[in-house]
């Protein structure tokens, strides 16, 4: 992989707004790249790679993002390892949508084939199915993120997360390695495809979130996915339970938290940019980073 900078300009340059001159590596010649979103200020990198005898180039740039809708209310997210990808609900209407497939069983799927490549012998092979399990779990994590932020802009909410700043420290990190998918790059897709929408993202203390009852608040411990309340009897899956807690933690806490402050915060994101993935995007994808073969 070959990066350059775009160092404000100097090292890529943009030419005629659909193309893009890198004199470090072709002086003059210039290189004609899509652009679904208007450019503010320079490209930000180019990366260019190789792959099956061929060159690719990736690059990344500033988009400005769109003004915050009128918020009125919130949904929680709860990712998870096991079963479903992320489970979100709507506390104003108790809607509860699950998005992605179980990654633990993916990573089982890939496990086995792995061990038969390694088996036989088959390195190259097996480098093609690592990179291979690789941009398939980028693919769901982006196809989850894009599916959280469509319906939190449909219905105007804010999108509330857990705060899982250390979640690979203690009993969670046994939780986590179950499967291959991080909890940040999900919450990194999230975060960047609101801020383009203009949409708040919030985040709340992860504690009992799957413990409390999403109905009294009484602490409880878990069968499996199934969560049962002694104290009000409610019954629900675990992950709906905990969605259901993270919205309503945050605007429990907040009190009138639709503010005009609040409801334009999104937008003190500023400029998006930088390289999120190392995936080529095609020109028919309007998100930042591009990609041009």
């Amino acid at each position: 992989m070959l990066p350059v900078c775009g160092d404000r300009g100097k090292q890529v340059k943009i030419e005629g707004g659909c193309f893009i001159r890198i004199p470090g590596f072709f002086k003059k010649e210039l290189i004609p790249v899509p652009f679904p979103k208007p450019v503010v200020g320079n490209i930000r990198q180019v990366e260019f790679f190789k792959r099956n005898q061929e060159w690719f180039m990736s690059y990344s740039y500033n988009v400005l993002c769109s003004p915050s809708p009128i918020i009125d209310g919130a949904i929680g997210v709860d990712r998870n390892s096991v079963e479903n990808v992320a489970v979100i609900a709507n506390p104003l209407n108790g809607q509860v949508r699950k998005y992605g497939i179980d990654m633990a069983g993916l990573k089982k799927n890939f496990g086995r084939r792995r061990a038969n490549l390694q088996r036989k012998g088959a390195k190259k092979a097996l480098k093609k199915l690592k990179r291979k399990q690789s941009l398939r779990t980028k693919d769901i994590n982006h196809k989850v993120s894009r599916s959280i932020v469509d319906y939190a802009s449909e219905h105007r909410k804010a999108i509330v997360l857990e705060d899982l700043v250390n979640i690979r420290k203690g009993k969670a990190r046994r939780y986590v390695e179950k499967s291959q998918w991080s909890f940040y790059r999900l919450q990194i897709f999230i975060s960047y495809k609101a801020a383009l929408r203009g949409i708040p993202v919030r985040f709340v203390d992860p504690r009992f979130t799957s413990k409390g009852c999403s109905k009294c608040e009484q602490i409880n411990m878990p069968n499996g996915k199934r969560f049962s309340c002694s104290g009000c009897g409610h019954v629900d899956h675990r992950d709906a339970n905990a969605a259901f807690n993270i919205a309503q933690r945050y605007i429990r806490h907040h009190g009138d938290w639709v503010s005009q402050t609040e409801l334009h915060s999104a937008n003190t994101v500023g400029h998006i940019g930088g390289p999120l993935n190392q995936r080529v995007v095609r020109p028919t994808q309007l998100e930042s980073p591009g990609g041009a073969r």
